[in-house]
């Protein structure tokens, strides 16, 4: 069976119109049928280029092709939850002006079929692999990586590999991440709070039905968040910029502007706000090396839950610290009830390890770049630290802006084409015969 640039278009189309989000389990689906019909399509895909598949009892997918020692692409193909404001239907896949807009156009689907794409390229050319070449579709990554943690148990896991599901040039250090729910006895007089959808997205509104409290009214006015009254209540609505929870410089979080204005009445919200938005970088979160950079942290949802409120928070690590290191400092800056939940330990790869080498000078010879590229460290967690050896690879470039976990996610054609000969020349070095 060929696969023209025509089936790669349609194919990422297919797959992007696929409501992905995880759900309820079902019996066959663990993360809801969405996401099971996701992997489903794309292994019946795989079986028909003629790869060898299989589904993992719907936790996730491979699919193979060649034969010695296993190289991985991971990817994954549940996203993050809609959210609001979009332009364009977010599981339609339009193409308007050479960009297709879709929830996962650039986290991770996209990268995905250019990965498909190249090697199908190479295939067609009459390339032999000298590797087995495996693609990994997890369907819990956005989540808590059950995908990944029930292919570990039981399927082969590769020698080497790449996740193109974070920046070029290349990326040799991940930072830790660890979750945390925060917890404290709900307030009188707090009838409602919500907002935010998950921990690793900055929430883009923020909700509060409250009794009526002159001081609230009064930072509701400095914070510039609408307010109505309702008899003795007051109902806020702050609004922010949503953006990827390990990058929350680059949007602005409204649960933060509501507890500034709750501030004003109660002191748990005074001093959630302190710790992680008037002081982000104060003495108890400033951690920080060399290698990684600074500590980041994205206070992602806020609740009622059994008459408390529970917050959920997502922190990126520096890797000269330890999940224990984090969860002590979070006890002491605050008095409430701390859980830890989902965590991923840090990678690091050195900048020498011919995975990384490889890689730079493909990126380099595809790009034209004279002055060879340095591997950089990030706070995103990707499947590349569930392997031996692994690296994240693509795919944003450098100073580029892409709307990751934000409204009208998109990836342009362009863009996808670069991507596709970029993973071309990548693969073909690492699992390719020459001529």
């Amino acid at each position: 069976m060929t696969f023209r640039y025509y089936d790669a278009i349609i194919t990422l189309q297919d797959i992007l119109q696929i409501n992905s989000v995880e759900s309820a389990a079902l019996t066959g689906y663990p993360f809801g049928k969405g996401v099971g019909k996701c992997l489903e399509y794309c292994l019946d895909l795989f079986t028909r280029l003629g790869f060898k598949t299989k589904n993992v009892d719907g936790y996730c997918g491979w699919a193979e092709i060649g034969e010695g020692e296993l190289f991985g692409i991971l990817v994954h193909l549940d996203v993050v939850p809609e959210g609001e404001g979009w332009s364009y239907p977010p599981f339609g896949a339009v193409i308007d002006k050479n960009r297709i807009y879709a929830r996962g156009a650039i986290d991770d689907k996209g990268p995905f079929v250019a990965c498909l794409y190249a090697v199908m390229q190479l295939i067609q050319k009459g390339y032999k692999p000298k590797k087995r070449l495996r693609f990994i579709l997890g369907c819990d990554e956005e989540s808590g990586w059950e995908c990944i943690k029930r292919y570990m148990q039981t399927e082969e896991i590769p020698a080497s590999g790449f996740a193109p599901d974070a920046d070029f040039p290349v990326i040799n250090c991940e930072k830790g991440v660890v979750y945390h729910t925060i917890s404290f006895e709900l307030p009188k007089g707090i009838d409602d709070i919500y907002g935010g959808d998950r921990a690793n997205i900055v929430p883009n509104s923020a909700y509060c039905k409250v009794k009526s409290s002159d001081e609230i009214e009064q930072r509701a006015r400095e914070m510039n968040v609408a307010y109505r009254k309702e008899n003795d209540k007051l109902l806020l609505c702050a609004k922010g910029i949503s953006a990827h929870g390990s990058r929350p410089e680059q949007g602005e979080n409204a649960l933060y502007k509501l507890f500034y204005c709750l501030g004003g009445k109660y002191q748990q919200f005074e001093k959630l706000y302190h710790v992680f938005a008037k002081d982000p970088e104060g003495a108890e979160l400033n951690l920080k090396d060399e290698k990684s950079g600074k500590l980041t942290h994205n206070l992602g949802t806020c609740q009622i839950k059994n008459k408390k409120i529970v917050c959920e928070l997502d922190i990126r690590f520096p890797i000269s610290y330890n999940k224990d290191d984090i969860t002590k400092i979070l006890k002491k800056a605050l008095d409430f009830e701390i859980q830890r939940g989902m965590f991923h330990d840090p990678l690091y790869l050195e900048e020498d390890h011919p995975l990384v080498q490889t890689l730079l000078q493909a990126y380099d010879e595809v790009m034209g770049n004279k002055i060879p590229s340095k591997p950089i460290a990030i706070g995103g967690g990707t499947y590349a630290r569930a392997l031996p050896v692994g690296v994240a690879f693509g795919p944003v470039l450098p100073n580029q802006h892409a709307p990751l976990h934000e409204k009208d996610e998109y990836i342009s054609l362009e863009h996808f084409d670069l991507l596709t000969k970029i993973y071309y020349k990548a693969i073909k070095e690492i699992c390719f015969y020459d001529g």
